[in-house]
């Protein structure tokens, strides 16, 4: 076995951490969220006497929709980007902002309807 330095420095250089990019780190955070609604979903029915949440679905399309949002607005922010691609992430942000509102607006409803606050 050789245990000279060089070769202990050698594999230290190797190993040197790379960082993840902003959009897989905004991919990763969209699915906690995805999985601690699921969680509350799960957990819900046994506080409450195995009722479920119904009609919730619209609000389960806000976190992808945000970090679609997210991804758009870093990607039109780059430097390296072109014309194009700059103009097209625009229109995808202005059509995620959209429906980001419209899921809040149709999901919030139902699940105020499910609390007994839409009676």
């Amino acid at each position: 076995m050789n245990d000279h330095p060089e070769t202990h420095r050698d594999q230290e250089e190797q190993k040197s951490y790379v960082p993840a990019s902003p959009i897989k780190r905004i991919i990763a955070w969209v699915g906690v969220v995805y999985m601690v609604c699921l969680v509350f979903l799960n957990v819900y029915p046994f506080f409450h006497q195995g009722a479920y949440l119904t009609g919730i679905a619209p609000l389960f399309a806000c976190p992808g929709i945000a970090g679609m949002f997210a991804v758009a607005v870093y990607l039109l922010r780059s430097p390296d980007s072109t014309y194009a691609r700059k103009v097209s992430m625009g229109i995808l942000a202005v059509l995620c902002a959209v429906g980001f509102v419209v899921s809040l607006a149709l999901g919030i409803p139902a699940l105020l309807a499910n609390f007994g606050g839409g009676q």
